[in-house]
């Protein structure tokens, strides 16, 4: 390497501790140095000079300072590592001070790399004055260097300042591949990210500037100006106006030539440039004579003064920091502060972990310098406050030419600019964007990206809506009516979508319809619809629902997808058939018979049984009443009411076995209703049936005759998804080409009149369809096929395709397109829909809605069933009472009907034709008034004779209680019929043999003569009844004759 080529000044600020104890330690700063430096000027800044001694009587009482000055031949990595060996490592340097000057000397870059890296590794705190120090990011790192010097990153964030100042927000990029240019991008990248996430108003309700890169432009051929400037019309392309540059400044003049060359330096472009593409000497910049005026640039001091001033403010942070480690100890503190142990002669020199300490006390300096500025350190240890110069090239006044001139100030208060020359020599600056443009935009009607609006009365399209002109035409045929168009709004995503690229890319437009209403498709080599009008020239952009193909492809270009879609199939729901059985249907039919044939009659016999057991009971019969009426048929009719929980009169057992039985039973009806109830609903409502199409490889599909009738589906002529079809599966082409309808609102109509079984199309557009109708009768079903997604379309080599891919996926990265999708396409009816994963083919559903007499059919079916039965059962009856019942009762001697049936044994005994005669005479009275005497005579005897033998069955009822008894009984007066009301009101002592009979209970003969009065009562009871019963016949017979 040149020895006058290098340039680099290493400051080494050594701090020497003593071993457990504090004593006063020398300080020695080497300093190393090129041989063309002034050795008296720069020496006299450092210890041991005369602007060095220290007046702070604490830092005096530890440590004492001392210069050295060590100069440096060579720049290359031997003579580095030497000087680190022979000089640094022996001093046991704890900090190093590295001040590089590229823009006064020819530095070799990679010798300051060489240095930066093995201090990084040794862990050694590093204060450095170094514009090539590339660190962008205000984030905290792993490296110790405190740089005092302006960095890439305050050069940014100065020209983004100017930028916010005048709302020059759309930037472009421009570098040369200079080192450095990464971190130039890198950068504004995240500055512009940053002004885009902050809060969009300042402290006095000022919106900030939210900046937008439209272009990185990074420019490689710069040895070949040709091929340089046809890089540099990509800046024509995206028609950028302000443009950020990073270049070496031999490398500027080519760029700003053919930034001439190509008209980009007017009155309407911008160009600020970086520090390090300013041209300049070893003192100042250069004479611009070769650029443009107007032009700016970020500027600061790198001479003599500007170092000599980084030498003192360094030397000052250093002394700070020790400061502040003999405050520490003068206050008894605790300080951990090693000095390194660094040698060249072995393997052992490595990582300096006690150098945290002393980068900490160095970054955690604030002061003041001599100059006036303010120094404080990030958490990355960046400074804070820098101070830049904004610079202009404008006429000299005096001199004539060009010169540069400091026009702003960038410092902690902010930017401050004055006397402008603006670019072209202008009167103000410019606007910063290009003029809004005039674009004509076709589109085609498709729900829900492009929907068509009556205009309102007014003549002014309503909010999110856009006029447009549209042909008016067939509702069926879909053909155009007239060459002349109609104003009409159109609303919907797309419209949405393009009001955002409008505002975005500031642009005016005009929305047609196109000219034959086709999406695009190539026939016989010709494209029509959408496709046709832009290889026509006829429109700038297509904006609809228009899906991106391999063949539309090859003819027009597509920006990116704002939207992903497919093929997919819509069917319609149908209500399907509810069973007649349905009301059996919760259970097979051997559970039903096991329940209602066996279960049922075999517990009622049970309970019959254990009833006519039970000495609680019937007791085999000898405990029959008229208060406890209990049989066979009374027990399954009980069984029957429990089991359906009928609100019906039933005769409950008294048995103890049978009545546990019935609670059992009971427990059993419970469970059963419950099961019944749960799964009843279940088979009650409607299914709601359609064909569940597993996709579009659907044997249905590929094979739509082997279904009876056919299987009838199409989609519309010279769509994408046709296209698809044709190029994939010509034979499903074929097949379906009879079945195609002109439009998707008639595919939808054709499809839920059961004309169309399934209609083909876009997959959200069936989605959204589907989603809004109003029947909520249509699904789509199966995997979406033949993925792809919505573009807008431009003509070949459209100058905004990358503008507005640029706007989609800043939209998509915000959510505004799923915001979108989620407005546009959501639809009452997707939440109601619910497919059954386990269909085979033929898909069931169920959705919510009222009950209609479809839904009762099989309890209608039962109770109509129910009636017939009853029917029948009348008939029986009558057929009983006139034929069977005389028969029967010849039969039954014993009375064994009524332990079947009560209401059968009491037809077959006296009581029922005496209620049979009664009857026969309310309906039939006599007209003899003699008849009628002995009827009503009659009468009277037989009431009498039942009064007479229900007193004898209380008696009777009451001497069985006293059988058992040892004790007097009385037998009072009433109830007897032989006594008299008179006779009972003598008194106890004058007539006791009359009142009553005193005596033990074992007197046989009393007893005896009652029961023999009592039975022959019941004989005169029984001859009356023949008596009666012979003249009841006869009535009967003389009124059968009358």
């Amino acid at each position: 390497m040149d020895t006058y080529g290098l340039f680099t000044l290493l400051v080494f600020l050594i701090c020497v501790l003593g071993s457990g104890t504090w004593g006063r330690v020398r300080i020695t700063l080497p300093v190393i140095v090129h041989l063309r430096w002034d050795r008296y000027h720069y020496s006299r800044h450092l210890p041991g000079g005369r602007t060095m001694p220290s007046r702070d009587t604490t830092l005096r009482r530890f440590f004492y300072l001392q210069g050295q000055l060590i100069l440096l031949k060579e720049g290359d990595p031997k003579h580095i590592l030497d000087a680190f060996c022979d000089t640094i490592f022996q001093l046991e340097a704890p900090v190093v001070l590295y001040i590089n000057n590229p823009y006064h000397h020819n530095a070799n870059p990679a010798a300051t790399h060489y240095f930066r890296s093995i201090t990084q590794y040794l862990g050694l705190p590093v204060i450095t004055w170094d514009p090539e120090y590339h660190v962008t990011s205000q984030t905290h790192t792993t490296t110790r260097n405190l740089v005092i010097s302006p960095t890439i990153h305050h050069q940014v964030k100065a020209m983004l300042s100017m930028l916010g100042r005048y709302n020059w927000t759309d930037i472009a990029i421009v570098t040369t591949n200079e080192t450095g240019h990464t971190d130039f991008i890198s950068a504004v990248n995240d500055l512009t990210r940053v002004s885009k996430s902050a809060d969009p108003y300042d402290d006095i309700n000022h919106p900030k500037p939210r900046f937008r890169i439209l272009e990185t432009l990074i420019l490689r051929n710069v040895r070949n100006e040709v091929k340089f400037c046809q890089e540099m019309q990509r800046l024509i392309e995206v028609d950028s106006r302000i443009m950020l540059l990073y270049s070496r400044r031999s490398q500027t003049y080519v760029v700003m030539e053919c930034a001439r060359k190509l008209k980009i330096t007017g009155s309407e472009y911008v160009w600020i440039l970086s520090m390090d593409s300013v041209p300049k000497n070893s003192k100042t910049w250069v004479n611009p004579t070769k650029l443009p005026y107007g032009l700016f640039g970020v500027w600061y001091d790198y001479g003599r003064r500007a170092m000599t001033e980084a030498i003192d403010t360094s030397v000052e942070i250093w002394k700070n920091a020790l400061k502040m480690i003999a405050q520490d100890t003068e206050r008894g503190g605790s300080v951990n502060l090693q000095t390194p142990n660094f040698t060249c002669s072995s393997n052992n020199t490595g990582f300096w972990t006690g150098g945290a300490h002393m980068y900490e006390k160095l970054r955690s300096v604030s002061m003041i310098n001599k100059g006036g500025q303010e120094i404080d350190f990030n958490a990355a240890g960046q400074l804070m406050h820098p101070k830049l110069k904004i610079i202009n090239i404008q006429r000299n006044s005096l001199k004539g030419g060009k010169n540069w001139t400091v026009v702003g100030q960038w410092t902690r208060e902010g930017l401050s600019m004055r006397r402008i020359t603006w670019p072209g020599e202008a009167l103000g600056p410019p606007k910063g964007k290009p003029k809004r443009r005039f674009l004509r935009i076709a589109t085609l009607r498709e729900n829900p990206y492009v929907i068509y609006q009556e205009m309102p009365q007014g003549g002014v399209c309503g909010p999110h809506t856009v006029a447009c002109e549209v042909y008016p035409r067939d509702k069926e045929t879909f053909k155009r009516l007239s060459n002349e168009t109609d104003t009409k709004c159109c609303t919907g995503l797309s419209i949405d979508l393009l009001f955002e690229l409008s505002a975005e890319l500031e642009f005016d437009y005009e929305l047609f319809e196109v000219y034959d209403g086709q999406w695009g498709a190539e026939v016989n080599k010709e494209w029509n619809g959408l496709v046709r009008v832009l290889l026509d020239k006829k429109a700038d952009m297509v904006i609809t629902s228009l899906k991106i193909n391999p063949e539309r492809s090859t003819a027009v270009d597509f920006s990116v997808p704002f939207l992903k879609t497919g093929i997919t199939i819509i069917v319609s729901i149908r209500d399907g058939a509810i069973s007649p059985t349905a009301l059996l249907e919760p259970y097979d039919y051997p559970s039903w018979c096991f329940i209602l044939l066996f279960s049922v009659h075999a517990t009622g016999a049970s309970i019959f049984i254990f009833e006519w057991l039970s000495p609680y009971g019937l007791d085999r019969g000898s405990a029959l009443s008229k208060d406890h009426k209990f049989s066979l048929f009374r027990s399954l009719w009980l069984i029957w009411a429990m089991l359906f929980s009928a609100a019906v009169t039933t005769d409950t057992p008294r048995g103890i076995s049978s009545r546990f039985l019935g609670n059992m039973w009971a427990l059993f009806a419970l469970v059963f209703l419950a099961s019944y109830t749960a799964n009843l609903a279940a088979f009650m409502i409607t299914k709601k049936e359609y064909y569940d199409l597993s996709g579009i490889q659907d044997w249905r599909l590929q094979n739509p005759k082997a279904m009876k009738p056919p299987f009838k589906f199409g989609t519309i002529p010279n769509g994408s998804t046709e296209t698809n079809i044709k190029s994939n599966d010509p034979e499903m082409y074929k097949y379906m080409r009879r079945y195609n309808r002109p439009s998707v609102a008639e595919g939808i109509k054709a499809v839920t009149r059961q004309q169309l079984h399934a209609f083909i199309y876009d997959a959200t557009v069936l989605e959204y369809l589907a989603g809004q109708d109003k029947k909520c009768s249509l699904i789509t079903v199966g995997k979406w096929g033949a993925m792809t997604g919505y573009g807008v379309a431009f003509p070949r080599g459209s100058p905004w395709i990358d503008k507005v891919n640029g706007v989609i996926l800043r939209l998509t990265q915000k959510g505004e397109m799923e915001r979108l999708q989620k407005f546009w396409l959501s639809g009452a009816c997707h939440n109601n829909k619910k497919k059954d994963p386990n269909s085979n083919g033929f898909g069931q559903g169920a959705k919510s809605s009222y009950l209609g007499i479809r839904n009762f059919t099989s309890a209608f079916i039962f109770l109509a069933g129910g009636i017939a039965l009853g029917v029948i059962l009348v008939v029986l009856e009558h057929l009983y009472f006139r034929f069977g019942r005389n028969r029967l009762k010849q039969w039954d001697k014993r009375g064994c009907c009524a332990l079947v049936s009560l209401s059968m044994g009491r037809s077959l005994t006296f009581k029922q034709y005496v209620t049979k005669a009664i009857d026969v005479h309310k309906r039939h009275r006599c007209t003899d008034r003699t008849c009628q005497a002995q009827f009503w005579e009659v009468q009277h005897e037989l009431d009498a004779a039942l009064g007479k033998v229900d007193k004898l069955q209380t008696l009777i009822t009451h001497i069985k209680q006293q059988k058992e008894d040892r004790c007097v009984w009385r037998f009072e007066s009433e109830g007897h019929p032989n006594l008299s009301p008179a006779k009972t009101t003598t008194p106890l002592r004058e007539n006791a043999e009359e009142r009553h009979v005193e005596g033990a209970c074992e007197q046989p003969r009393r007893r005896q003569d009652d029961a023999d009065k009592k039975g022959s009562d019941v004989s005169q009871v029984e001859k009356v009844r023949d008596e009666l019963m012979k003249l009841l016949q006869d009535e009967c017979e003389r009124e059968s004759v009358i």
